[in-house]
């Protein structure tokens, strides 16, 4: 893959999946509205992970670009 294609594939899949982490964090509000409190705990552990791994292709990416860019 070009060195340009790659940050900007990088880029593409941080904002795609800051956007599934919002959505988490809805679900778990939802839940927790239900009432459904050890599910909605769940699901804003699976958006704090998807949180950790954005921040972490965003290093990655950062590395990458100081490297090959």
């Amino acid at each position: 893959m070009e060195e340009n294609k790659i940050s900007i594939f990088m880029e593409h899949t941080i904002h795609h999946n800051e956007h599934h982490a919002e959505d988490f964090i809805t679900i778990a509000k939802d839940l927790r509205d239900a009432g459904a409190d050890d599910a909605a705990e769940l699901a804003e552990s699976a958006a704090k992970d998807l949180e950790d791994a954005i921040h972490k292709l965003q290093k990655a990416k950062e590395l990458y670009e100081a490297n090959f860019s």
